[in-house]
């Protein structure tokens, strides 16, 4: 499992797809959803290069775990 960048939406906020076993995808998210950011704290330092891209311009950020 692993997500990667789709687009932005109208509002300009990046949308991100899960991609599961096949590269299938189930689900679309923005940054906030909780399990996307629990993905991206257990995978830092490993990301797929559209995400981390999104990361390194400011786009994406990694929030705290609550």
């Amino acid at each position: 499992m692993s997500y990667t960048y789709l687009h932005d939406n109208t509002e300009g906020s990046p949308i991100f797809a899960k991609i599961e076993d096949g590269d299938v995808i189930r689900l679309t998210c923005v940054q906030e959803y909780s399990p996307f950011q629990e993905w991206l704290r257990d995978n830092q330092g490993n990301l797929p290069n559209d995400i981390q891209d999104k990361i390194d311009d400011g786009t994406l950020t990694i929030q705290d775990a609550d």
